[in-house]
């Protein structure tokens, strides 16, 4: 480690097996650790020719990430923790949040502060940056619904430039930072217009399982409900390192869906507005009987066909990469579905 006048920190040649949820032993040339916005755009100012000649990757809590092999190149790691109410009316609060805020910490102090409609994202891994990023989504409610709008340093001019909900072409699990801004931006907070007064949703099915008709649930209801049924499907990554559904699930269209419903009755799939379908890839998975299937040391685990594991802990990414391989191809075999990975190669 070494120490600089920006008390960030700065590792050099470092493994980042304890940066990323499936364990990959690998090293980073550079990793720097910043907790405050200042200290990192005045290093990358300052650092700017080194900066633009570099492969350089933005990293939250590694937890949708897979690394293939070493990386050469610098990683940037905000740990900071801070949150503002910046504004509210009647009906809404307006809280900020740095980027490098641990999503359900975060999840959590919004509801302590009566701040609602987080909480079926709850226990999702990752960080408040990274939620922005990927367009987390589960039990009904997706990061987008939410988020009001963001700031970022733009890595090319070093300005610091902000963008409305509006602007970040949120769809399933993506947004203009996995595209047009890949590479470019580094998010420094984000504000999520939160509502004041609870609007329960409990739609999804294993929520309405798990309450049983019962009647007067709250939003802390909500979250201790998916914290414990994501505990009882997920598997710790600290014993079996994983980053949560390894692969999206695919939408069709209406042709498509009835081609596939009459050769499989039991298909799982949920209808959406626009008329397509989006069908449950977990259950294709386990359809082909899966659940289990180990390949150099990685799996499928048993509870949740959607979760690849580093079952032995000596996986290296590009057999985690091999076993993703034969699902997809077993799968289109099957289904005539091409899955792709919600989680990102490095």
């Amino acid at each position: 480690m070494l120490p600089n006048i920006f008390h960030m920190l700065i590792f050099r040649n470092c493994s980042i097996k304890q940066y990323n949820t499936f364990g990959i032993d690998v090293k980073a040339s550079v990793l720097i650790e910043y907790e405050h916005d200042e200290e990192i755009i005045r290093f990358i100012v300052s650092h700017q020719d080194k900066c633009r000649q570099v492969k350089h990757l933005i990293l939250g809590e590694g937890s949708n990430l897979l690394f293939r092999d070493d990386f050469y190149g610098l990683i940037i790691h905000p740990v900071g923790k801070k949150l503002d109410l910046v504004n509210e009316d009647e009906n809404y609060i307006y809280i900020k949040a740095s980027a490098g805020y641990i999503w359900d910490d975060f999840v959590e102090d919004t509801l302590n502060s009566k701040a609602f409609g987080l909480e079926n994202l709850s226990l999702i891994p990752g960080t408040v940056g990274a939620s922005a990023v990927q367009n987390i989504g589960a039990y009904g409610s997706e990061a987008k619904d939410f988020i009001f709008e963001l700031e970022y340093l733009d890595l090319d001019s070093h300005e610091i430039k902000i963008l409305k909900n509006s602007e970040c072409k949120f769809a399933y699990r993506t947004s203009i930072f996995k595209n047009d801004l890949k590479n470019k931006a580094l998010i420094l907070n984000v504000t999520f217009k939160l509502l004041k007064f609870p609007n329960i949703n409990c739609d999804y099915a294993d929520i309405q399982k798990y309450f049983n008709n019962k009647t007067n649930i709250t939003a802390k209801d909500i979250r201790e409900a998916v914290i414990n049924i994501r505990n009882i499907k997920l598997p710790d990554p600290k014993k079996f390192g994983n980053a949560g559904s390894f692969f999206k699930n695919p939408i069709i269209n209406q042709e498509k869906f009835e081609i596939l419903r009459e050769k499989h009755e039991d298909l799982r799939f949920y209808s959406l507005a626009d008329g397509n379908y989006k069908l449950a890839a977990g259950w294709m998975i386990d359809k082909l009987g899966l659940k289990t299937f180990t390949h150099k040391g990685a799996a499928v685990h048993e509870n949740q066909a959607l979760v690849l594991i580093n079952k032995t802990g000596k996986a290296t990414g590009k057999d985690i990469c091999e076993l993703a391989e034969i699902i997809k191809e077993k799968v289109y075999q099957n289904f005539e579905i091409e899955l792709e990975p919600e989680v990102i190669y490095i």
